[in-house]
Parts: structure tokens; sequence; C-alpha cells
């Protein structure tokens, strides 16, 4: 299963993942551990997780809690650089 992107309000105090994990109800299995909480706009105390789909649609409007959204595979366009 594909994992989305959720955007999360939070004081920077709750921002780990068993924090994140205990707020929303979810288990470890459904949060990427390796991504973690991720600072996205320190100025707005936002951060982003990534979560498994079935996951995402249970915490889709929750208060402070925004997406899911995509979260394509990003890779290089064009053709290598030669050194």
């Amino acid at each position: 299963m594909s994992k989305q992107m959720m955007t999360l309000k939070l004081h920077p105090k709750e921002a780990t993942l068993a924090r994140v994990c205990q707020r929303l109800n979810l288990s470890a299995d459904e949060v990427d551990s390796e991504f973690g909480v991720v600072n996205i706009d320190p100025k707005r105390n936002l951060y982003t997780i990534l979560v498994e789909e079935e996951a995402a649609r249970r915490v889709s409007g929750a208060p402070e809690v925004e997406g899911p959204f995509s979260n394509p595979k990003i890779e290089p366009f064009g053709p290598p650089e030669k050194k």
C-alpha cells in the first residue's frame, strides 16, 4: 500500500512520532518511522508525516490535520550530467 502525507499543526514539544501516534490514535506500523515528523514551516508550527492510506482516511478531518496529500516518487529530470 502507498503512503500519503498528512500535515499537522503541532507545538514543537509535541512533534515526536510517539506523541503524534498517541494524539491521532495511530499504530507504529501505520506511520513511516524512517520519514518521521518533519517540520515544514517552523513559523506556523506545521509538520508532515507519512501514513498508510487507511490511516490517512481515518485521521483526515481531525483538528489541526490537513490532507491527505499524494507522495509521488521524485526522480531526476533528463539525462545525467557528465562530469
